[in-house]
């Protein structure tokens, strides 16, 4: 049996259809004009009063020098995940990324950074080994910061190699050489941040040696090196506990001289995100 059609219902349907068609051309030109447009001219989410005050003062930032493409080139679209490693300094970073990262819906961070861990003493967390399993993760961008538990002698097949002799010197670059990689061989991009400058009595020629040794193995690697020493320093480039964020002077730093407050720990670890936002765009939807 036929199924006899009502003609003013039938035009009803073919208008509604044609409208239909409409709209999705409208929608489909609307998507190619906002694919088109440079990237600074969309908004960028997620800047906060902390992020802003990180770019005034932007660390010195050490690339490989074999890149003929001023760095890392600036990827598509898409999600990411930003691995942090490292010990109480990386503890903190970790929370300032997520901190800054909040409203940056394709971003997670991880935590992998361990408190009470170093480099140097591989008997109590070996981070070599660690790196080679954190880099077979699903993982995009990996930010690292080590060194504030390394200034002691380490002991391998029983002989003890203390700080700053050579074997010492040699062993620890291995190991950071061995770090880096885990991460450079499966083409993971690494954002080395250096060790802060610290108050005068607390290892601050120590740490800024040891900076001396991350930036040679990253470099050596291909990856970027981002040096905060003189962006946290005072005007005459000595040590602060404050630091001007929001435009208003305010503490940064914690009592012990090394570690941070919880707003320093934003601005700490707003360099990082800083120059990885210049290579990878975070902040932009997978259709731009």
């Amino acid at each position: 049996m036929h199924r006899v059609r009502h003609p003013a219902r039938f035009l009803a349907y073919k208008l509604l259809a044609q409208r239909i068609r409409l709209v999705c051309r409208g929608a489909a030109s609307a998507l190619l004009v906002a694919a088109a447009l440079p990237l600074a001219a969309m908004t960028v989410v997620g800047t906060t009063a902390v992020e802003a005050a990180s770019a005034k003062g932007s660390p010195g930032i050490v690339r490989a020098a074999a890149r003929t493409d001023g760095g890392v080139k600036r990827r598509a679209a898409r999600n990411y995940t930003i691995a942090v490693l490292g010990d109480s300094l990386g503890d903190g970073v970790y929370v300032g990324l997520r901190q800054l990262t909040r409203d940056m819906d394709r971003v997670t961070v991880k935590k992998y950074s361990r408190v009470n861990t170093g480099i140097a003493r591989a008997d109590r967390y070996n981070w070599n080994r660690a790196a080679e399993r954190i880099a077979r993760q699903n993982i995009q961008i990996a930010v690292m910061v080590f060194g504030a538990n390394d200034l002691q002698s380490m002991r391998v097949k029983g002989r003890a190699h203390h700080y700053r002799q050579p074997g010492w010197v040699k062993l620890y670059t291995q190991r950071v050489d061995g770090i880096m990689r885990s991460f450079s061989k499966r083409g993971i991009p690494v954002y080395w941040v250096s060790l802060p400058i610290t108050r005068k009595d607390r290892y601050q020629k120590d740490y800024a040696f040891l900076n001396t040794i991350f930036r040679s193995v990253v470099r050596k690697h291909g990856g970027t090196f981002i040096d905060t020493w003189s962006a946290l320093a005072d005007k005459g480039g000595h040590y602060s506990p404050y630091g001007v964020v929001g435009g208003r002077k305010q503490q940064i730093r914690a009592t012990d001289g090394v570690h941070f407050t919880p707003l320093g720990y934003q601005l700490y670890a707003g360099y990082a995100l800083k120059k990885i936002r210049s290579d990878f765009p975070l902040t932009t939807s997978a259709a731009d």
